[in-house]
């Protein structure tokens, strides 16, 4: 029977309570308006943004909204904020660090563990070098070689020290940093540098057990093996070998994940705090 009425709008299957449309507020339209023009190279990095009269006259907003924008982008690390007489906002380029912790925190909430990050670590830098042997610049395989020199000075001066660990850790840091530098592709580059702040975290834990570990010096038999590693994917790199390149650096990663996995639980979920 019809009755002349229309029934309740539900899309999705939601109740007409729940698709209410959330108005930005005037902070993050601000922020939204500056964040693209900063994106667009309208603002220059370096360049200082106007006075804050002069937005506020702009934008018709309150000193403390213009204010309440600026933390928005700071907190993306689109703008400095310089204090001073002549200070105010001055626009940056962005930094992924600072979408990696994001990625990071998010993976944490998660319960990603330590296993899953390491998986993905294989497949993300595996693809980068398979990019780097088809296209690495020579600039690309020279700074590579000086990573690899830099290593074995790092073994003559002795591993097993607190400080020799935490040398050796940050140059193989700079080692996985390059491959993805240097594999000719941003978007790629970009995934890899997301999960650095996640892995860097994982490297210090690493640094702190090493130093509390009676048993340390036998963890660091396996170092030489490494500097052996990369000094193969230089030349394969720089023959342009393709496939045995990333094959070589599977099985690298591989051998790198079980020696991980010898100290540290492959179920523990990964954490960005110490």
């Amino acid at each position: 029977m019809e009755t002349g009425e229309h029934a309740p709008w539900r899309p999705n299957g939601t109740t007409s309570d729940d698709s209410k449309v959330r108005v930005p507020k005037a902070s993050e339209q601000i922020a939204d308006r500056l964040r693209g023009q900063i994106v667009r190279g309208e603002i220059a990095p370096g360049q200082m943004l106007p006075p804050e009269k002069t937005l506020m006259v702009h934008f018709g907003v309150s000193r403390p909204t213009l204010r309440e924008a600026f933390r928005i982008l700071e907190s993306e690390g689109l703008i400095t904020v310089v204090t001073g007489s002549r200070g105010g906002p001055r626009a940056r380029l962005p930094d992924l660090s600072v979408a990696a912790r994001h990625i990071g925190l998010y993976l944490q909430i998660q319960g990603t563990t330590l296993e899953d990050l390491l998986e993905a670590r294989v497949e993300f830098e595996s693809a980068c070098v398979r990019l780097l042997a088809e296209k690495c610049p020579p600039e690309g395989i020279e700074s590579l070689k000086r990573c690899v020199e830099a290593h074995r000075m790092a073994l003559k001066d002795d591993v097993d020290t607190p400080a020799g660990f935490a040398n050796w850790v940050s140059l193989t840091a700079e080692f996985h940093d390059l491959i993805a530098r240097y594999c000719g592709n941003k978007t790629l580059q970009a995934q890899v540098s997301a999960l650095q702040d996640v892995l860097d975290a994982h490297r210090r834990m690493g640094i702190r057990q090493r130093v509390d570990d009676a048993d340390a010096p036998a963890r660091t038999a396996y170092v030489p093996s490494v500097v052996d590693d990369y000094q193969m994917l230089i030349e394969l790199v720089e023959a342009r070998d393709v496939a045995r390149a990333e094959k070589h650096w599977r099985r690298h990663l591989a051998d790198a994940t079980e020696i991980i996995f010898r100290n540290r639980d492959r179920n523990a979920t990964i954490s960005l705090f110490d």
